[in-house]
C-alpha cells in the first residue's frame, strides 16, 4: 500500500515537472507572439501617413483626382482605428494569458519547495521568483504604456479618418506647413470623440483586467438541486406511497433511484407516477433543516450566487388529459400563490379592508394565474403547475436564491449540442463552482465541469464510487464548513 502511494506521487510529481516545463514554454511563445503582433501592427500604421503624405506632396499636380484619394485615405483611417482596437484587445488577452501561465508556474514552484525538506530560510534564501499563485497581477503598470501606446495610434487614425468626412476645408491642406491649421479646421466634436476613443482603449484594458482577476476560470456561484438536498423526499415518498397505495417502505430501505429498478421492492414505475400525481406530495414536501439558514449565510457573508435546479416532470400526461384532475393541479398552484410573498398576494392582504379594491385584484390574480398555466406549453407566456409550486415552496420555506431552473427535455444529457437547458448546459455557461447532488450518476458528469460536487449522502448513493472533486456530506452544518474552506 506504501509503494503504490509512493508510485502515485513520483508520477504526479513527474506530471507537475512536464506540465512545468509546458507551460514555461508556453509562457515564453506568446511573449514572443505579442512582440510580432506589435510589429506588424506599427507596420500597418504607417501605410495611412505614407498616403496621406503623398497626397499632399502631389496635390498640386492632381487637381480634382485628390478629393476621392482624400476619402479613400478617410476609409482606411477609420478601418484601421477600428480594426487596431481589436487588434489591442487581442493583445491584451494575450499578455493576460502570459499572467495565467506565470501563475500557474508559481503554483507548481510552491508544491516542490512546499515537498523540499528545507528549512524556510533556506527556503527564502533559494527563492527569487514569487511562489503565490494569485501573482502577478492582471492589471500591470509596466504593460499599460503599450495599451496607451495602441489608444493614441487608433486615436490619431479615427481622428483623421472623421475629420476628411465631416471638414471639406481639409482638403486645402496641399502642403506640409498647412498641417498647422488642423486644429481650427478639425470640428470639437470630432477631438471629443477620439479623447472618448482613446478613453475607451484604456477603460477595456481595465476591465478586462478585472475581469480576469475575478470571474475568469472561476466563480463565486454554487449549484443546488431541490429534491434529495433541500427536501425530505424519501421520507415524503414513504408516506404517500402508504396513503396511495397501501405499500409500506422504510425510507432507509432506498438504496436504488428510481425505486421501481430495484428488484428488492414491489414498488412498479405506475406507483411512481401514482405519488408524483399527487399535487400533496409536492406542496407538503417538508424542508431539511438548515438549508435555509447556510444558503443564507453563503450567499449574504460569501456573496455567492445560488443556481437552483430541479427535473419535475410532473403531473404526468395521463393528469393533464384529465380536466377534473388537472384543475387540482391549476388550483393548488393558484392557492400556493397567494400564500406566498410576491408582490400581488401582499397586495392582496393590505387591501383586506377594502372589500371592491381586494376582489377585483383576487379576480386578476386569478385570471392571470389560470391564464398563464392554461398556456403552459407557450414558453414566454406559460407556466406548468409544477413551476408555480415549486416557487412558492422555495419562498415559503425561506431558500433565498438568484435563479431557479426547472429542467425540460432530459436532465441527463452532458453534451452542449444537445441544447437541453438542464444543470450541465447552464453549469458550463455559467462556471459555476460548487455543486450540491444526490444523484452519484450527476455527480460525477457535474465533476467535469464544477470544481467541487458535494454529494449530500443518502442510503442509494453510499455505496457508489466518486472521482475526486466530489466530497461526500451528511448535512448542510458540513457542506458550509466545506464551502468556506474551499473559497
Amino acid at each position: 500500500m506504501a509503494n503504490e502511494k509512493e508510485e502515485s506521487t513520483v508520477t504526479f510529481e513527474d506530471y507537475m515537472l512536464k506540465e512545468y516545463e509546458n507551460i514555461a514554454e508556453a509562457h515564453f511563445t506568446t511573449i514572443e507572439a505579442i512582440s510580432s503582433f506589435f510589429r506588424y501592427y506599427l507596420l500597418i500604421m504607417g501605410v495611412p501617413f505614407t498616403i496621406f503624405a503623398v497626397i499632399i506632396g502631389l496635390s498640386p499636380q492632381m487637381g480634382q483626382i485628390v478629393y476621392p484619394l482624400l476619402a479613400l485615405t478617410a476609409v482606411i483611417s477609420v478601418v484601421i482605428s477600428i480594426v487596431g482596437y481589436f487588434v489591442t484587445l487581442y493583445i491584451v488577452n494575450l499578455r493576460m494569458d502570459v499572467v495565467l501561465y506565470a501563475r500557474t508556474v508559481n503554483g507548481i514552484r510552491k508544491h516542490f519547495y512546499d515537498e523540499a525538506k528545507l528549512d524556510i530560510g533556506s527556503k527564502l534564501r533559494l527563492r527569487v521568483l514569487p511562489q503565490t499563485p494569485t501573482l502577478p497581477g492582471y492589471f500591470e503598470f509596466y504593460f499599460l504604456p503599450v495599451v496607451i501606446s495602441f489608444a493614441i495610434f487608433n486615436s490619431i487614425y479615427l481622428l483623421i479618418g472623421a475629420s476628411i468626412f465631416s471638414a471639406p476645408q481639409i482638403s486645402q491642406i496641399t502642403s506640409f506647413t498647412a498641417i498647422s491649421r488642423l486644429p481650427t479646421i478639425i470640428p470639437y466634436w470630432i477631438w471629443l470623440l477620439a479623447i472618448s476613443f482613446f478613453a475607451f482603449h484604456i477603460g477595456s484594458y481595465l476591465w478586462i483586467a478585472r475581469r480576469r482577476e475575478l470571474t475568469y476560470l472561476r466563480s463565486y456561484s454554487i449549484g443546488i438541486d431541490i429534491d434529495g438536498v433541500l427536501n425530505e423526499h424519501r421520507a415524503q415518498f414513504c408516506k404517500f406511497l402508504l396513503q396511495l397505495t397501501g405499500k409500506q417502505l422504510d425510507p432507509e430501505d432506498i438504496v436504488k433511484i428510481p425505486l421501481h429498478e430495484d428488484p428488492k421492492h414491489r414498488v412498479t414505475r405506475e406507483d411512481e407516477k401514482t405519488v408524483f400525481d399527487c399535487v400533496k406530495y409536492w406542496t407538503e414536501m417538508p424542508c431539511i433543516e438548515s438549508a435555509a439558514s447556510s444558503i443564507k449565510k453563503m450567499r449574504n457573508s460569501m456573496k455567492m450566487k445560488i443556481f437552483v435546479f430541479t427535473y419535475r416532470p410532473s403531473p404526468s400526461e395521463k393528469i393533464t388529459k384529465d380536466k377534473t384532475q388537472f384543475k387540482e393541479w391549476q388550483e393548488a398552484a393558484l392557492q400556493a400563490y397567494k400564500n406566498s410573498n410576491y408582490r400581488f398576494p401582499r397586495l392582496l392582504k393590505k387591501t383586506e379592508h377594502n372589500h371592491k379594491l381586494h376582489n377585483f385584484i383576487e379576480k386578476l390574480v386569478n385570471q392571470i394565474i389560470m391564464f398563464r398555466i392554461g398556456l403552459q406549453d407557450f414558453r414566454f407566456i406559460g407556466m406548468h403547475p409544477i413551476d408555480m409550486i415549486t416557487k412558492c415552496w422555495l419562498q415559503r420555506n425561506g431558500i433565498e436564491y438568484d435563479s431557479l431552473t426547472i429542467e425540460r427535455g432530459s436532465e441527463d444529457v452532458v453534451d452542449p449540442q444537445g441544447h437541453f437547458k438542464n444543470r450541465f448546459y447552464i453549469g458550463r455557461k455559467k462556471k459555476i463552482r460548487f455543486f450540491i447532488e444526490d444523484d452519484p450518476e450527476k455527480a460525477c458528469k457535474l465533476a467535469y465541469i464544477c470544481d467541487i460536487v458535494f454529494l449530500i449522502e443518502h442510503p442509494y448513493n453510499k455505496n457508489e464510487s466518486v472521482p475526486s472533486n466530489v466530497v461526500r456530506i451528511k448535512s448542510w452544518e458540513e457542506l458550509y464548513r466545506q464551502v468556506r474552506k474551499y473559497v
